[in-house]
């Protein structure tokens, strides 16, 4: 399996290339485009050894998470074949290969992956709750690729010690970084007229993904301007 990402960064399309026989997991709704003689099964999200109440189980945590309970997977059978997937933001789409390492993902930003990585729902408590990622974020292992997209560009950054991120431009990051949430600045009037709001504070050696911009900010920005729903 191949993923090549094209029109990035503001319109990214992950285009997977897939030998006869290999499958590609996708979230539902994510598909753009496939080959016509690829076989689409359509099952709730769960890990490779998990029966059916564990599939079921897995599905309504994803759902929680802000995820689809389903997953679609595509196997190309007797040849070769090709799918696309989009997300629905505007913005680009990463690649990351899962060799032991763990990525923690934010929710919604998992596009689709190889048939051996898993994507589940962590805990993460009061510190991704004050977070911006409600009190679910998704946890994807195993091995394989997985693609996610973001809000904007996504930077890559290589941390060795300490790095600091506002919590509504983090997308993903690697198991190996531990973090805390706390407040922009160093005084309470630093948090309230600073305009950052809470920040992710990481310690360790690690990669960050990050989106250039922020979803929670746009919303904010273009709310006042929609007009009213009809009762």
């Amino acid at each position: 399996m191949h993923i090549e990402v094209q029109h990035r960064p503001a319109y990214a399309l992950a285009v997977v290339k897939l030998s006869a026989g290999e499958t590609v997991v996708g979230e539902a709704g994510a598909m753009v485009s496939m080959d016509s003689h690829l076989r689409m099964e359509t099952k709730a999200a769960s890990k490779p050894d998990q029966g059916m109440m564990g599939a079921l189980f897995s599905g309504l945590k994803r759902l929680v998470a802000g995820e689809s309970f389903f997953q679609n997977r595509y196997t190309a059978e007797g040849r070769g074949g090709e799918v696309t997937f989009a997300p629905t933001l505007v913005g680009d789409i990463e690649t990351y290969q899962l060799e032991g390492k763990a990525l923690m993902l934010q929710s919604s930003s998992y596009l689709c992956s190889g048939p051996d990585v898993t994507v589940d729902t962590k805990w993460g408590g009061a510190k991704t709750f004050f977070g911006g990622e409600g009190l679910i974020m998704l946890k994807a292992s195993g091995t394989g690729p997985i693609a996610f997209n973001s809000f904007g560009a996504i930077r890559r950054v290589a941390v060795d010690g300490e790095f600091t991120v506002d919590t509504g431009h983090l997308v993903a990051f690697e198991d190996t970084l531990k973090f805390t949430v706390g407040k922009f600045g160093e005084s309470w009037k630093s948090f309230i007229f600073g305009g950052e709001g809470l920040v992710c504070k990481f310690r360790g050696t690690g990669t960050l993904f990050l989106q250039t911009r922020n979803p929670q900010a746009f919303g904010q920005l273009i709310g006042p301007l929609l007009p009213k729903r009809q009762s």
